[in-house]
């Protein structure tokens, strides 16, 4: 791990074809240096970052295209953990790493930094406008084949979930959202927020990330009373680890919340992984794939939690539509069997 200078560069001078990394709890300082600079913004959904028109959507595929070649820096704010054509970003040898420091116990940095920024860190000026304009040209190409894609598919997608389930968090609003593969898919689907929004992004993560998914989601919607809209996103193995989140005692205070659970009875983000390669078929299921056939209908009956079933777009977003106040599970029903073959044709998608 490399620690970053303590002394922070006050002028960030222009020359390299530089991009902004918004990571975990980053704030708005990427999203204002970027916007300064003219350089592209490549902020994860719980970054505080994925504002503005520099922001772009899909930019975790156009890093393994010719785009990503080029890039010579990067300024890294936040902690970035969700995708691996980041972290092979930040470990090239070819590219300049200037990082603010990390907040907390654990201040080092899981990768090489070459210098140091912070909050009040400003660019000498606006870079070349055709570096941006290529980056937001491609993310738009890139976009409309993604959605293309998703729409010609037979029945819902997690991705689709994901991206319902954005657009429905209003000004002012809560999101919620487990670890593993929803994160991850919000993170391809989300556009950016409109800058003064007030969206309240939160995730849980790291290696502990499944634990209490449902019971943190409640405390961050009661710890968020005048949030417009509180929702929460997760799969349905990590609802099932905390699905006693849903058991609160009689003069426990409930909020409003809707958790939307993408039920595809186990675990797919492990098919888009190694393990999930054809060598491994014949034990992935019971290893990594772990249906579980559970009930969901039944188990939020047990502790009289109103409960939605959907299995199209429409139906999810109506369900999201009309929030009938406490709290309330929608179950989004999606296919497992094919997830790796879905997922391997997202990341052949170029400009």
């Amino acid at each position: 791990m490399a620690a970053v200078s303590a002394s922070a560069l006050p002028v960030v001078p222009l020359g390299p074809r530089t991009v902004v990394v918004a990571g975990d709890d980053a704030g708005p300082p990427p999203r204002v240096l970027a916007q300064d600079a003219d350089w592209p913004l490549l902020a994860e959904p719980t970054s505080g970052s994925r504002t503005g028109t520099h922001a772009l959507r899909c930019y975790r595929l156009l890093l393994d295209g010719e785009l990503g070649a080029q890039v010579e820096r990067v300024v890294v704010f936040g902690r970035p953990t969700l995708s691996r054509p980041v972290s092979r970003l930040l470990a090239r040898p070819d590219v300049e790493v200037l990082a603010a420091p990390g907040r907390g116990v654990w201040a080092d940095r899981p990768f090489p930094v070459d210098g140091a920024v912070d909050a009040h860190t400003r660019p000498e000026g606006a870079d070349d406008p055709a570096w941006l304009a290529a980056w937001q040209d491609a993310d738009r190409s890139v976009s409309r084949q993604l959605d293309a894609l998703l729409a010609a598919e037979r029945g819902l997608t997690p991705y689709e979930v994901a991206g319902a389930v954005g657009r429905a968090v209003p000004s002012g609003g809560l999101l919620f959202v487990g670890a593993s593969s929803p994160i991850r898919d919000l993170d391809l689907m989300l556009r950016g927020y409109a800058v003064g929004d007030r969206r309240k992004l939160v995730a849980n993560r790291g290696l502990s990330g499944i634990d209490g998914v449902v019971s943190s989601a409640i405390g961050a919607a009661l710890g968020r009373p005048r949030s417009t809209r509180s929702i929460a996103l997760m799969g349905d193995v990590t609802f099932l680890h905390d699905s006693n989140g849903l058991v609160l005692g009689p003069d426990e205070p409930r909020p409003d919340l809707t958790i939307v659970v993408v039920n595809d009875d186990g675990g797919s983000i492990f098919s888009m992984l190694e393990q999930g390669a054809e060598e491994h078929a014949g034990s992935f299921e019971r290893l990594f794939g772990t249906p579980h056939g559970v009930d969901l209908a039944a188990l939020c009956a047990a502790t009289r939690t109103p409960h939605w079933r959907v299995d199209s777009l429409p139906e999810l977003e109506h369900a999201l539509a009309s929030p009938h106040g406490g709290i309330e599970v929608v179950e989004a029903v999606v296919r497992r069997h094919d997830r790796r073959d879905l997922d391997a044709r997202i990341r052949a998608l170029r400009p």
